[in-house]
């Protein structure tokens, strides 16, 4: 049995190929309002999503044009990274 790709963006974000060697993302535009918490499953509202600048990954630590995100009533953030193609919730944020 083939297995199905996961969506690591949970549908917020389309990767791109890279310019001058900087792998980049964009927002989709029929993006969900929530994604799961990574622990639990439950569904965690969006607040904000900020994408467009350059950023360094806090795992794979490349730079690239991936997304942040905020939640509502949720103190976390997290980083949509284009290298390592993973939803990175960033530490004590």
């Amino acid at each position: 049995m083939e297995e199905v790709p996961v969506d690591p963006f949970h549908g917020l974000f389309a990767c791109h190929p890279p310019i001058d060697g900087v792998p980049r993302l964009s927002r989709q535009p029929d993006a969900p309002a929530t994604v799961p918490d990574p622990a639990t499953g439950r569904s965690l509202r969006i607040a904000t999503v900020d994408i467009g600048s350059t950023a360094i990954c806090p795992d794979c630590r490349t730079p690239g044009v991936g997304g942040h995100i905020s939640f509502v009533s949720d103190l976390r953030m997290a980083y949509a990274c284009p290298a390592c193609l993973r939803l990175v919730w960033v530490p004590g944020a």
